[in-house]
């Protein structure tokens, strides 16, 4: 993959994503500089380098992590015989802290991956789709956010706070219910099944509807469909794509279920609801607010 470096500023109100990129270092390249933003990730593809943070001083080779925190000064360059090529993403956004405050991340500088690490994997393929990615296209953008909740939610999984969380029982239930709303978040566009969320914490599906129901008023499955429309009405607003083609985005193999559920949601077809003012949209946004009030007070 070529060397990039690419700045997105993309927030959804949740979790952003600021800036990416990928290069090759030559010797004697420096960087010292204060961070600027909540915290960038830097991970060691090749070669070898070192990193300097608050005093402490770290050699760093292939498969290894680098963090770089808001306010913090930070020094770091390759090394002169075997210097390193780097990947990074940097993050932001109002919730970031909440959902990393599950991981050991607040309090490292360096993390070290197994030969077999998922986050490793991830972030590579993270970083080669935002090399190719257009941050204004709004297909792309949907892709980009469900990368990095699954990014930030295998982050968790693989350094967690305490060893042996694998057990839901083992969290608290907020914690729990925020996981598994991560986990909802980064998998909804997938065929996505309440077994699967029940695996996933080695919880039973009782227990994963108690935890939706208090912490978040729906069902699982309300969850489900709610996030799929929502992005649904964000792509038939902003994209020229096909209803079909949006369908398959965001989850549903059948066009005509799509079709059905979003009319249930919004009082107007996929077709209708693209062409509506502004003023038709905020009628048909009060529709949903009755209909998702209507299916709560259901249970």
């Amino acid at each position: 993959m070529k060397s990039f470096w690419k700045h997105f500023f993309l927030d959804n109100g949740d979790i952003s994503l600021i800036e990416a990129g990928l290069q090759k270092y030559v010797p004697n390249q420096i960087n010292n500089y204060k961070v600027k933003h909540d915290i960038v990730f830097h991970i060691v593809l090749q070669g070898k380098g070192y990193y300097t943070v608050n005093d402490n001083h770290y050699e760093l080779n292939a498969g290894e992590s680098f963090i770089l925190k808001k306010n913090q000064r930070v020094y770091y360059l390759p090394d002169d015989n075997d210097p390193w090529t780097i990947c990074w993403i940097g993050m932001g956004g109002s919730n970031l802290n909440t959902y990393l405050s599950h991981s050991i991340i607040p309090s490292k500088d360096v993390l070290t991956f197994e030969d077999d690490s998922m986050v490793l994997e991830e972030m590579k393929q993270f970083i080669y789709f935002l090399s190719q990615s257009d941050s204004n296209d709004s297909q792309d953008a949907l892709h980009i956010f469900s990368n990095l909740y699954r990014f930030i939610f295998l982050l968790n999984e693989e350094f967690p706070l305490k060893n042996n969380q694998n057990n839901g029982y083992a969290l608290t239930e907020p914690r729990l219910a925020e996981k598994i709303y991560e986990y909802i978040y980064a998998h909804f566009f997938n065929d996505l099944t309440i077994n699967d969320i029940t695996k996933e914490f080695n919880i039973s599906r009782n227990y994963v509807f108690k935890l939706c129901k208090e912490h978040y008023g729906q069902s699982p499955k309300q969850i489900i469909q709610e996030l799929r429309m929502n992005q649904a009405s964000q792509l038939l607003r902003g994209s020229n794509s096909q209803v079909k083609e949006i369908a398959a985005l965001v989850g549903y193999k059948d066009p005509f279920s799509f079709s059905k559920m979003f009319k249930d949601y919004y009082g107007h077809s996929p077709s209708q609801f693209r062409k509506l003012s502004e003023e038709e949209i905020d009628k048909a946004l009060f529709i949903r607010e009755e209909f998702l009030g209507s299916r709560v007070n259901k249970g």
